[in-house]
């Protein structure tokens, strides 16, 4: 049953972020397509990760707990909470940061007693999603001292970490579930294509957002929800 829900949660999960990415930034749409994408991910992340840790598949284990943490900490970013904030705050830094930990330290134990892979993948890998994990828990650090971003930061705090998370996503099914595509269509082409399209569009809302910012249209909504 969890097994159905994780897939179930994951097709609606690539479905409304690739929607989100394609409609007007800022537009009820975006919220909505967004929105859906937050839920659909955070109860994927968590199934994934207790079916892992079930199946004591640690690399697994890490991806959907790093996916969790993003996807929580990039909604709070736009979202901000009113009453205990930073408490909430505080205690998605600890997580990072243990996930983080736990996961360099599974790696370059890993290396260390000569093994090249973890759950069939390289070593390598679970030392990435680590790696990812503590850069975010570091720039938590910033966002807690300071106590509240500008508004362009803010976006790109939000862009860069439900991207990451829409990226894991991606290829957990592209590359992690290939055998349910067709293998007349299964090439490299249509299983890292989808995989460089996310990163590719990420890193363009990214610069363009750190550089620019967004239309002043769309700052006017933000403020105007936060009243409410």
């Amino acid at each position: 049953m969890l097994t159905y829900l994780h897939i179930l949660t994951g097709t609606v999960a690539l479905i409304s972020g690739a929607l989100s990415f394609a409609v007007k930034k800022g537009s009820n749409s975006h919220k909505r397509f967004g929105l859906t994408f937050v839920l659909s991910m955070i109860v994927m992340a968590i199934s994934g990760a207790f079916l892992a840790f079930l199946a004591m598949e640690k690399l697994n284990m890490v991806a959907g707990l790093v996916t969790f943490y993003l996807v929580v900490t990039a909604y709070l970013t736009v979202h901000p909470l009113k009453n205990k904030a930073m408490i909430i705050h505080s205690i998605c830094t600890a997580l990072g940061f243990t996930i983080g930990v736990y996961a360099i330290y599974t790696g370059l134990t890993a290396l260390n007693n000569g093994l090249s892979s973890i759950d069939g993948n390289p070593v390598q890998a679970i030392i990435v999603f680590g790696s990812i994990s503590l850069l975010a828990a570091t720039l938590d650090i910033l966002v807690i001292a300071k106590g509240r971003l500008k508004h362009k930061w803010q976006l790109v705090r939000h862009v860069w970490r439900i991207g990451f998370a829409m990226l894991i996503a991606t290829a957990s099914f592209f590359l992690g579930q290939s055998q349910f595509i067709p293998e007349a269509m299964r090439n490299i082409y249509t299983l890292v294509g989808p995989m460089v399209l996310v990163l590719c569009l990420t890193a363009y809302w990214v610069i363009r957002v750190s550089i620019w910012g967004l239309k002043k249209r769309m700052a006017t909504q933000t403020a105007a929800a936060r009243s409410r």
